[in-house]
C-alpha cells in the first residue's frame, strides 16, 4: 500500500497527529487528577477539547470532504476504543457521555471549520 503525504509538509502533519493521539490515549488511561475530579464537567471538557484537537489535526493533514467524514468516523471509534479500554481500568470509569463529548468536541471543530471556511469566501467575492 502506497502512502501519499503530500511531500515532507504531510508526513509531518501525520507524525504530529499521531503523537497528539498517542498522548491523548495516555492521559486517557491513567488515573484523573483529584483537582478536576471537584469539577462536574471537567472530563467532558477534557474529552471535547482532546477531539476538538485531534480533529483539527486530522482535518489539516487531509482536509477533502470524503476524507473528513472517513476522518470523523475514525476519531469516535478510537473515542468508543478508549472507553472499552478504560472499562477495564481499575482507575478509569467508562461513560457513554465521554463518548457524546467526543463527538461533540468533533463536531465542533467540522462546525467552526465550514463556517470559517464560508466566511473566508464571502470576503474573498
Amino acid at each position: 500500500m502506497k502512502m501519499n503525504f503530500k511531500g515532507r509538509k504531510g508526513f509531518y502533519k501525520i507524525l504530529f497527529f499521531t503523537f497528539t493521539l498517542i498522548v491523548v490515549f495516555i492521559f486517557a488511561v491513567i488515573p484523573n487528577d483529584p483537582l478536576f475530579e471537584e469539577y462536574t464537567y471537567a472530563d467532558k471538557v477534557k474529552h471535547l477539547f482532546a477531539f476538538f484537537t485531534l480533529s483539527f489535526l486530522l482535518n489539516r493533514a487531509s482536509s477533502n470532504m470524503a476524507q473528513r467524514f472517513r476522518n470523523m468516523s475514525a476519531l469516535l471509534l478510537f473515542g468508543i476504543f478508549i472507553e472499552f479500554v478504560q472499562y477495564y481500568l481499575p482507575t478509569r470509569s467508562t461513560s457513554i457521555e465521554d463518548i457524546f463529548a467526543d463527538v461533540a468536541g468533533i463536531l465542533l471543530f467540522q462546525f467552526s471549520y465550514s463556517f470559517g471556511k464560508e466566511v473566508r469566501d464571502f470576503f474573498k467575492k
